[in-house]
């Protein structure tokens, strides 16, 4: 027994060892093979992340081709209203802000360009270089992906073929040790129970001979003692045997499914040789039936062996061939995606220096634009534009526009009964005149004010100073456009009398037109320095002497006429009160004279300039300039 023990745990020990040396060549082989697919995997990666920044670039390059062209819309949107801004102005600042919409109009076509470019010449090409080589890589891939397949497929198979050859030889062994086990408990037992028979009897003989009854049955006891000591030590060691070879087995087969299958197959064979050696050395000494038992199990496993290694070897075969393809494919796939990959290199930085030329071109052209832009800038003369402003203003400014009054009785187109015509014209002629005469008025006391403000420059701000020049530039106006209705009036009146046709320097300034419906518009365009002459020369009373003579007569339109129009203003009420500022003295019969200091009462505020109030019992008209409100 402690023979046969430590000669199994010896083979037991040497086949680990043996399974160790080819696990180790196994894993070599397979890290071989590792390092190659890693090495086109790594350059797959590197060749998808090269094809996914130059798609990302695309876009990049395709977006700012889109800013620059939405900006070069604004900024060509931009320089027309800034043209346009500038049409009708004069003067060499009009003709910098014009420079500055010309500048701005040929850097929106810069970015234009620009534009295009980037889109024409890099975002489109390398879009189409990202499609191409895609569809290049794919069918490579494929292909080295279906070699990889067909290799991992027979791997596959001869590791299952390896897992039953090992499991045969696994029984093949398990075949041997049990007949040879069974060969040597056979033998022990049979060496043992001899021993025992052979010591009973001489222990039976010597106790019968020898010693009494006691010392014969202490002799039995012992006896039986020690036979179930025996007994129990070699079923104890039966159980521990069967245990270690369990556990060797496991872990001969866990070697085994991992050793390379060449190294395997050496093993195998050298384990059927011990195995044979083992059966010739069992069949020593044994019976024939026993010879032949072992015979036969041998034939069986030996067989089974045999055909599994010519399956085995059939599949290595097959295995190596497909290892070759995939070697072959894998090598070729990478120097297909390494050319590939060295064309998109090859036009990144194509397109690279491209993007670089078209942003140097903008440099030069700006700074050309610059350049005219700062001339035109360093040309601007502030004083020169006034002058110039002020000299079209002086010769060529444009005439205001007033529209004058059109009545129907001045239209002889329109039918209306020639008296009828006559006596409504008269009174126009006649409204005219009173209101030409209060503008008189009033124009004589906005001169008045003029004056004081001219000899007494601090009596006044700056602000009400040209508040009274401004006022006396309306009254000219508005005695422009009495005496040019007047005489427009008189002169249809003349006419239907026969009379001789009046004169008048505004004559050529007036204009008549007609709408759809016929109504006649008449307007009076003045030059400024005629308008602001204040005297035409044109007497409106020798004018009107026939309406005056007319004026007893009966009409609808008619409204007496009288020197003092506010001799009763028994229903007028005060409204306010107010100082006089200076002294004022009347011209007509409803004036009101006041002298500085007085204090008026308010009846009512005219829009022409004068207020209408009561002073120690007189009521009249006077200039709202000359008082202060209290």
């Amino acid at each position: 027994m402690p023979g046969f023990k430590e000669k199994l745990k010896k083979e037991v020990t040497s086949t680990v060892m043996k399974q160790c040396g080819v696990n180790s060549v196994y894993f070599r082989g397979h890290a071989r093979r590792s390092e190659g697919l890693n090495g086109f995997e790594e350059l797959r990666k590197y060749i998808k992340q090269g094809s996914e920044f130059c798609k990302e670039v695309s876009l990049i390059i395709q977006e700012r081709a889109d800013l620059e062209g939405h900006y070069a819309k604004s900024l060509h949107k931009l320089s027309q209203k800034l043209v346009k801004a500038t049409t009708g102005n004069l003067g060499s600042l009009a003709d910098g802000w014009r420079t500055v919409g010309s500048v701005m109009e040929q850097e929106a076509e810069l970015h234009k360009n620009l534009s295009m470019a980037l889109a024409d010449d890099i975002s489109k090409p390398l879009k189409s270089l990202v499609e191409t080589q895609n569809k290049a890589r794919k069918p490579i891939e494929a292909t080295v992906d279906k070699s990889l397949k067909t290799l991992t497929d027979r791997r596959t198979e001869e590791f299952k073929v390896c897992t039953v050859l090992l499991s045969m030889l696994k029984a093949f062994i398990n075949c041997l040790s049990f007949v040879f086990r069974s060969v040597q408990l056979k033998a022990q037992v049979k060496t043992q129970l001899k021993a025992q028979l052979k010591a009973q009897v001489k222990a039976q003989l010597k106790a019968q001979l020898k010693a009494p009854l006691k010392a014969h049955v202490k002799a039995q006891l012992k006896v039986q003692l020690k036979a179930q000591l025996k007994a129990q030590l070699k079923a104890q060691l039966r159980v521990q045997l069967k245990a270690q070879l369990k556990a060797q087995l496991k872990a001969q087969l866990k070697a085994q499914l991992k050793a390379q299958s060449k190294k395997q197959t050496y093993v195998h064979a050298k384990d059927c040789e011990k195995g044979e050696e083992h059966r010739n050395d069992s069949s020593k000494g044994k019976t024939e039936k026993d010879k032949q038992k072992i015979e036969k199990k041998c034939d069986q496993m030996r067989k089974l062996l045999k055909k599994a290694d010519k399956d085995y070897c059939e599949l290595c075969e097959k295995a190596e061939t497909a290892r070759q393809e995939w070697e072959f494919n894998v090598a070729k796939g990478s120097a297909q995606l390494q050319t590939l990959d060295e064309d998109r290199l090859a036009k990144m930085a194509d397109y690279l220096n491209q993007y670089n030329s078209h942003l140097s071109v903008m440099g030069p052209r700006l700074q050309t634009s610059c350049d005219k832009l700062h001339e035109s800038v360093i040309s601007v003369d502030i004083q020169a534009d006034l002058r110039a402003v002020a000299q079209q203003r002086g010769t060529q400014g444009t005439p205001p526009e007033q529209i004058l009054l059109d009545c129907y009785a001045e239209d002889l187109q329109f039918t209306m009964n020639g008296e009828r015509r006559k006596n409504a014209l008269q009174n126009y002629l006649l409204y005219l005149r009173q209101s030409l005469e209060r503008e008189k008025k009033g124009k004589e006391g906005v001169e008045k004010l003029v004056g004081v403000y001219k000899e007494r420059p601090n009596f006044a701000d700056q602000d009400a100073q040209e508040d009274a020049r401004q006022r006396l530039c309306q009254v000219m106006f508005m005695m422009n456009f009495l005496e040019a209705s007047h005489y427009k009036i008189a002169s249809v009146l003349a006419k239907l009398e026969c009379q001789p046709k009046l004169e008048h320097k505004f004559a050529k300034y007036i204009e008549t037109q007609r709408d759809k419906q016929g109504i006649p518009t008449s307007v009076l365009r003045l030059p400024i320095n005629i308008a602001l002459e204040g005297n035409s020369g044109y007497d409106v009373t020798s004018v009107t002497v026939g309406a005056l003579a007319n004026q007893t007569q009966s009409d609808p339109y008619e409204e007496p006429f009288a020197d003092d129009e506010f001799e009763d203003y028994g229903d007028n009420h005060v409204i306010g009160r107010c100082r006089a500022l200076y002294d004022y003295d009347a011209g007509q019969g409803d004036e009101l004279t006041i002298k500085y200091g007085d204090v008026i009462n308010i009846y009512d505020k005219q829009m022409d300039g004068w207020w209408q109030g009561e002073f120690n019992g007189r009521v009249g008209i006077f200039p709202a300039t000359y008082v202060e409100e209290i």
